[in-house]
């Protein structure tokens, strides 16, 4: 109380006319008096509050747990995304063992292995059933080859590249295979 008393009255001396240009008053003692005072009310001590350790440790454990989380939350979403490719890969891996061609097909059936007869048949409808067995596409280079009328006797157990063979043979005509096409002179 006595402080503020103190502060009153230089304030008034220091605001009066006739301190108004008088430089010789000293302030700086009850200036820092009061500095002190106020910084010890609202700061406290000066000197630096250490923590217990054991917050320290909590506050690492709350850290390592933060971290294993979103580690956990990357490593599951990656997994799943992963899963469900190798799942889409499967199911056409499958597709395509589950689908058989129709020579296999064929071959499990004794009825459709039988040998077909054609007699006096168009090149075009002869190569047109085979291409369908074999899973091959037939080309013409000439529209002429396509009417040229065969007796001939396809057996189903050979392979495609024997009834290429075969069909070579004849001086009119002349098959020539790249992959998946045959190509008809």
């Amino acid at each position: 109380m006595e402080s503020n008393d103190k502060l009153e009255q230089l304030i008034k001396q220091m605001y009066s006319q006739e301190t108004l240009h008088d430089d010789a008053i000293d302030t700086s003692d009850i200036i820092d008096e009061e500095w002190t005072k106020f910084e010890a009310e609202h700061f406290g001590n000066k000197e630096r509050k250490i923590r217990p350790p054991f917050f320290k440790i909590a506050a690492m454990f709350v850290g390592v747990l933060m971290l294993s989380g979103i580690t956990y939350a990357a490593v599951h979403l990656i997994s799943n995304s992963l899963q469900e490719a190798q799942g889409q890969k499967t199911e056409a891996i499958v597709d395509t063992k589950t689908q058989k061609s129709s020579h296999e097909l064929a071959e499990q059936d004794s009825t459709l292995m039988r040998p077909v007869v054609y007699e006096n048949v168009e090149l075009a409808t002869i190569l047109d059933d085979i291409a369908t067995f074999y899973q091959v596409e037939p080309v013409f280079k000439k529209e002429d080859s396509k009417h040229i009328r065969l007796y001939f006797t396809w057996n189903k157990k050979q392979t495609l590249n024997n009834i290429i063979d075969t069909f070579n043979k004849f001086e009119r005509i002349h098959i020539t295979r790249y992959d998946k096409i045959l190509i008809i002179e």
